[in-house]
């Protein structure tokens, strides 16, 4: 649809999608990129940030963006819901002790990222729908993402959701973030 509307206006369209943080740090932030002619767009190639075109085809950029936040974002979307249904479950010692031993690395990452969630979750709630959108276009549920929009919201109605990353309280704890979120839906129930 973006790119009907832009040639319609007689513009070039190049596909883009972005992987990474916002460009300030090694490695750099890679600009995926595809279409008939994305020679313009590597004037953006700077030291953080790398521009990498994958084809002719529009829509190739896109969709490796669709497939990279499929993981990062829903991975982070998993471990939230599976504590939080632990929580709720009234197992959340016994699942963490599980975890402590048989997968530290993973607890770390869930303990890491979950209290930084809030912050964002509003605005990855539609990056989520339109993954679960272009996932059923290529033949595979939607489901999994559809559930992961749905954990964006719960976070996004903690109080933590009102912070900015500048002001986000960088000691709220996995256990307090998963609690806000318990708090949610009990108000929902």
């Amino acid at each position: 649809a973006a790119a009907d509307a832009i040639e319609g206006a007689g513009a070039l369209f190049i596909d883009g999608g972005v992987v990474g943080p916002a460009p300030r740090s090694t490695p750099p932030t890679r600009l995926y990129v595809s279409g008939p002619d994305c020679t313009p767009m590597q004037v953006l190639q700077a030291e953080f940030l790398e521009v990498r075109e994958i084809g002719d085809a529009i829509g190739r950029a896109s969709a490796l963006k669709m497939c990279y936040a499929a993981l990062t974002k829903g991975t982070w979307t998993l471990h939230a819901a599976l504590l939080t249904a632990a929580a709720r479950l009234g197992i959340s010692g016994e699942l963490r002790t599980e975890f402590e031993g048989s997968q530290k690395d993973a607890y770390a990452r869930m303990q890491a990222m979950i209290p930084r969630l809030p912050v964002d979750a509003g605005r990855w709630v539609g990056e989520m729908e339109e993954i679960a959108a272009t996932f059923e276009a290529a033949g595979v549920t939607p489901d999994f993402h559809l559930g992961a929009a749905e954990m964006f919201r719960l976070l996004d109605g903690t109080p933590f959701s009102a912070e900015t990353r500048e002001t986000m309280d960088r000691d709220r704890t996995l256990e307090e973030t998963i609690e806000a979120v318990c708090k949610v839906i009990a108000d929902r129930d």
